[in-house]
């Protein structure tokens, strides 16, 4: 299992999450893809980056996602699952005047994008094709990302 550690905005730990490593049948195996510690609320990873972005901020649906975008020099945030989205995530984002949405090409990503661009007017979803921002970013590298970055900003 890969440790996930959620932090505060002084880098402080609240919690860990466990993602499974393996590509086998999680519940075969008697676990989830993803693992919490019981009754451990959801939580938006990457909150640092709250207080250290300027007027744009990205919001990916998953901390690997949100990974890759810090390793290209964005400011990101990351909902834990695309029904992991709380009220109280929308006050957290609220003072920013641009909100990138990556949701997944799914019907789950396609929702979670939805539901937060209902909750913020600065909010817009940024269109991926070729799977999660992982995927793309494995497949093609940076420049894949940043042209999508590129058409929202046209």
């Amino acid at each position: 299992m890969l440790a996930i550690p959620y932090l505060d905005r002084a880098d402080a730990p609240l919690t860990v999450r466990f993602r499974c490593l393996e590509d086998h049948d999680h519940r075969a195996h008697f676990h989830g893809k993803y693992n919490t510690i019981k009754d451990d609320p959801p939580r938006m990873y990457g909150v640092g980056d709250v207080h250290q972005a300027g007027d744009t901020i990205d919001v990916t649906e998953g901390e690997l996602d949100r990974i890759i975008l810090r390793k290209l020099g964005l400011h990101a945030v990351a909902i834990p699952g695309a029904a992991l989205w709380q009220g109280r995530h929308r006050r957290m984002l609220a003072g920013f005047n641009r909100v990138r949405v990556w949701g997944d090409p799914d019907d789950a990503g396609a929702e979670f994008t939805a539901r937060i661009c209902r909750a913020l007017r600065s909010a817009k979803g940024v269109r991926l094709r070729d799977g999660d921002v992982t995927d793309t970013y494995m497949q093609g590298g940076a420049q894949p990302l940043l042209n999508l970055i590129k058409e929202d900003s046209q």
